[in-house]
Formats: C-alpha cells, structure tokens, sequence
C-alpha cells in the first residue's frame, strides 16, 4: 500500500493584544467640595488671634482687686505694656499711667486721704498730694494693670472655648454695656461681634494675672481696638513721662520738714524759708510747695525744688510769692486798720526718679515698615497677609519668628467666611513693633480707600 504524502498546509497565527484603557473618570456632574460654616472654637480662636496682635486696646468696665476692692476701669493698654486713662477705687477716681511696669496714680486730695491706710503714705487730708502725679509700688494698689491688660496677656488668659464643636449662638448677649455673643472659655467667657469676622467686643475673666496680691478677679470689660491711634498713643506718652512725671512724687521716701520763717516781706514779694532733712538711705531731690493766704483768703503758691540731698543730709529751702494778690494783700494790711494775718500751708517731699523717655520717643518717632525692603528674618515684628482669590482678607502683625504659625491658626477663618482658598504671605519684618504696626494700619487705610471697607477679616486697625 503506498501512502499519499501528507500536504502540509499553514497556518498563519495571529496574536491578538488586548489593550485595557484605566481612567479614574466617575460618571455623573462634577460638584464641589462643601465648606461649612466656622465651629465655635474656629471663631474663638481666630477672633482671639486678632486681639492678640492689637497694638493698643481700650478697656472699659469692672474687676476686683486681690483685696476685694471694688475697681472700675476705662485704659488704654499697648502691646509693649503701657497703660494709661482712668478708674475708681471703691468709688474714688485718679488717673493712672503705667510705664516699664512702674505705676503713677494723680487723684484729688479726697482719694489720697481715703487712700492714706491702703497704701501705707502719710497723706493727712490729701492736700499734699493731691492733683499731683505720684509714684507708687503696684503691689499697694493690688492691681499690676501690665499684667492684666497687655493685650496678648488677655488672650492667653481667656484661652480655648469650652464648647466649640457647634456653631456661634444665634441671639447677643449684653455685657459691659456692650452687645456680643457669649462663648464659654477656659478663663471665663468672650463676647464676640455677631458679624463676621467675629472680632471680641468683651471680655469676662474669673482672674488674671501672675501674683496672688496683685491678680484681678471678676473682670469684665468692653474692648475695643485703638491701633489706628499708635503713634500719637506712644507720643503722648513721651510727653507726658517727660513733662508730668518727671516731677513725679516718690510716696515711699519720706522727707523730714524742721523749722520754718518768713524773710524780706514787702509789696514784691515775701519768702518762706524751711528746714529739711533727708532720713532715706537714697539720694533724693526734693520739691518744695507753699499755699499762700491773706486774710484768710487765697494768695497763691511758690514752689522750688532743690538737690539731690544726700542720705541724713540736711538742707535749707525757699521760695517766694510774688502774686498780685501778694501785692493787693501787702497794700492793704498797710492801709486798712486792724489785724490781717497771713501764712502759708507748705509741704517738702521727695520726686521720684523720672521715667526713661528715649524708648516712647522712639516709637512715637517710628515710620512705617518699608515694603519694598522685603525684609525677613526671626528678629522683630513680621507684617503679614492673609489672601483670597486676588483679595487680602486682612493685615496682621506678630512675631517675626512665629507669625507663620499665626497666620495658619486663621487660615479656617478666612476659608469659612470667604468659601476660598486662603493663603499668608510676609510683607516685610521690622525691628521697631511700631513700624509694623503702622505699616499695617497703613495697608488697611489704603485698602479701605480703595474698596470703600476694610479687608473682610481685619479687626486690628478698623476703626468700627
């Protein structure tokens, strides 16, 4: 049997590839992403971040000293820890200026004799100081204002809200005479304004400060920003450190007053001459005042100042009044029969040492912070901005070397109230606080002469 041969026939094999294409495209209309509105800790936070960056803030309202005593307030504090304006003490007012932590107080002669026991000066019935500026230990009135009003020191005090995971309350609260809503903190209570961006309008704190004899309990206060006014702020200040309380009295160093006389009496003139004596361990100068009468009527006054007088050292002062009344008195106890007697009511006491001014007249001197320098750095104060969609929402000041961290603390701010991206960029560093501070104020002014309104969440130099 012979075989066919087989035929081999080919086969042509094609390989098919499958390409499987991978997209992450999800069928239905795009959306965004909801922004929700601002926790009450996001507001507290934020708005109590602002506060802390105030240059100058005014406080009106009540606290109690470590005593009990009854305090109401309306002062000016900065945020270098001057503080000036005026309050009452159970009820009797005197004006107040702290400097570098040392506290002046001017009062009537009814305060200072009220106040004889409380602050341990010999005052008798206030005559001899009263309406003048005097130096005392802060610790004698119970109050180290520094430590309770410095504007950054109030923040840390008042610290987190308590109940922050819900939004703001709907409805005001009245408090200080002023209207916010209540948020419960670790020190007390804040008061915020209803409308964004939710600036402190008040404040209510069980206590503040870092001495037991110096701390205040129950303060409640209405707040309001004053950083506009920084420069003429720190020029009054130099001002008045330098006229006022240059010839300060220091209440704590007492001058010895011996023996007293009048001399060359005539028409012109007539001159008390007294005795003192230096018993403190310091040297001291020494202000002399008299009360001039005639007729038991007013005369005037004459004053001299003397020294310094050296420790246990003695002295002879004088001065001289010279008054028309003088005169009108002189000629008439010479030309109307009878008796006419007259004298003089006089105090010697010791001036304080005067405050340094050179640091307040630098900053009432200071320029705004220059821009164009772009200046950065960890030392100083940073001006920064917080943006939005081609718009700044507001202008800040803080620490060169943390204001990254202040700016983000507020970034949740401005994206709840904007439903925006917000980002913080520096504008520049300065060594001197107040050109940082009037630089900024300067940025918000032209801002606000540009849009009509302030940046929407400035609450530091906005004048409301």
């Amino acid at each position: 049997m012979t075989r066919k041969p087989r035929r081999l026939v080919p086969f042509l094999v094609v390989a098919v590839l499958g390409l499987t294409a991978c997209t992450n495209a999800v069928g239905g209309a795009p959306s965004g992403v909801e922004i929700g509105p601002l926790t009450t800790a996001e507001a507290t936070a934020s708005a109590l971040t602002s506060f802390a960056e105030s240059a100058a803030t005014r406080y009106q309202g009540g606290l109690k000293a470590s005593d009990g005593s009854a305090f109401t307030v309306d002062v000016t504090a900065t945020s270098t820890s001057e503080v000036f304006g005026t309050i009452t003490v159970d009820g009797l007012g005197a004006t107040i200026t702290v400097l570098d932590k040392t506290l002046y107080l001017k009062g009537a002669p009814e305060f200072w004799a009220a106040m004889a026991a409380r602050f341990g000066v010999s005052s008798g019935d206030g005559t001899a100081l009263g309406n003048r500026w005097v130096k005392l230990p802060t610790v004698l009135l119970g109050i180290e204002f520094a430590d309770i009003f410095t504007p950054d020191v109030v923040s840390q005090a008042a610290g987190k809200a308590t109940k922050g995971d819900g939004a703001l309350p709907d409805k005001t609260t009245k408090v200080a005479e002023v209207e916010g809503l209540e948020v419960p903190v670790d020190g007390g209570k804040v008061y915020l304004a209803k409308d964004a961006p939710h600036g402190v309008v008040a404040i209510a704190l069980d206590e503040i400060g870092s001495a037991e004899n110096t701390k205040a309990r129950d303060l409640q206060v209405a707040v309001s920003d004053v950083s506009a006014n920084i420069n003429k702020i720190y020029t009054d200040l130099a001002n008045g450190a330098t006229k006022d309380l240059g010839t300060a009295i220091d209440a704590l160093t007492t001058i010895t007053q011996g023996g007293n006389r009048f001399d060359a009496c005539g028409a012109p003139s007539c001159t008390l001459i007294v005795d003192i004596t230096n018993p403190s361990k310091k040297a001291v100068k020494v202000h002399l005042k008299a009360d001039w009468t005639g007729d038991n009527a007013p005369l005037g006054s004459c004053e001299q100042t003397v020294g310094p007088v050296q420790p246990g050292a003695a002295a002879t002062m004088s001065c001289a009044i010279t008054t028309p009344e003088w005169g009108s008195f002189y000629q008439r106890a010479n030309s109307v029969p009878g008796s006419h007697p007259y004298g003089a009511v006089w105090t010697a006491l010791a001036l304080a040492d005067p405050p340094d001014a050179k640091p307040l007249e630098e900053r009432a001197t200071a320029k705004p912070a220059d821009t164009k320098s772009g200046r950065e750095g960890e030392s100083g104060h940073a001006v920064y901005a917080i943006s939005y969609a081609d718009s700044v929402w507001k202008y800040g000041v803080a620490s060169a070397r943390y204001w990254r961290d202040q700016a983000k603390e507020q970034l949740r701010g401005c994206l709840g109230t904007t439903k925006s991206v917000c980002t913080a960029s520096l504008v520049t560093t300065a060594e001197n606080p107040v050109s940082a501070y009037a630089l900024a104020t300067q940025l918000v002014a032209t801002y606000k002469q540009e849009n009509g309104e302030c940046p929407a969440g400035q609450w530091v130099s906005c004048p409301k």
